[in-house]
């Protein structure tokens, strides 16, 4: 269950942050991403850990909420291989606490323990705590978007680089909200044309980069050398990312002649 999807009309949904719920019990689960959405949030529901690994790749969301109890034996598994992936702020939900729960949350580097039955203000005053700390670390978006030169203005729906109003097409503002909203992952081409075009245009990869071509030539200083949207060849594309180097998707180093 998803609420709204990123290939929105309006663009807007871009915007917030996106949150991954992962719940084996659907009532519950349910309830959590209809009070997320009702906050604002993107939310996306789960009902296991291979579904919840596989929303994780498609949306690359800000933050998980991982409800233990209700998922198969394979639940700390599950906690372990997201951590593995991504260092985005993952909440654990559990039936009961116990000093083992505890103990293995605090060595995985969990950012937040909450015992059900969860209560709205309780959920949203976590979440908004810990998006707020990991937003320190530049990892969540907000209205606006600073990189080096590079300035978006989501609520005005503008773009500076050096100082200077760059003007978009709203399908090339559309597309940069996406790479810049998911930086540091790699989105194939046909996530891109998912979320930017629509699922009738999957397989069309000229479109793809035609447009990050007409980005890449607005934006950086030297198109054939970019250094903020990067080529995964074979695969898509990506918005540089401030991370360690072990943490982030590998790409082509700048040196290497520009794949469009």
């Amino acid at each position: 269950m998803i609420w709204p999807r990123l290939n929105q009309a309006d663009g807007l949904s871009l915007v917030g942050p996106t949150v991954l719920v992962i719940d084996g019990e659907s009532v519950e689960r349910d309830q959590a991403v209809q009070w997320l959405t009702q906050a604002g949030y993107q939310s996306i529901g789960a009902e296991d850990v291979s579904s919840g690994l596989r929303e994780l790749y498609n949306y690359h969301p800000d933050a998980v909420i991982f409800a233990i109890n209700g998922i198969e034996a394979n639940g700390w598994a599950g906690v372990e291989r997201i951590r593995e992936l991504c260092d985005i702020p993952i909440i654990l939900v559990t039936s009961r606490a116990s000093s083992g729960s505890l103990r293995k949350a605090f060595d995985l580097g969990l950012d937040g323990y909450l015992v059900k039955p969860l209560h709205v203000q309780q959920l949203i005053g976590r979440l908004s705590t810990v998006l707020r700390k990991a937003g320190n670390n530049h990892r969540v978006s907000s209205s606006v978007f600073r990189h080096e030169d590079l300035i978006i203005d989501w609520n005005r729906f503008e773009v500076c680089v050096n100082g200077r109003v760059v003007r978009l097409s709203p399908t090339e503002f559309k597309l940069l909200s996406l790479l810049v909203k998911r930086r540091g992952w790699v989105l194939t081409y046909d996530q891109i044309l998912s979320h930017v075009w629509g699922t009738n245009y999957i397989g069309d990869r000229d479109s793809v980069k035609l447009y990050i071509w007409y980005l890449r030539r607005k934006l950086e200083r030297d198109p054939s050398h970019p250094r903020w949207i990067l080529t995964k060849y074979g695969i898509g594309y990506s918005f540089v990312d401030e991370l360690p180097t072990e943490l982030s998707l590998s790409w082509p180093p700048r040196s290497r002649p520009a794949e469009v």
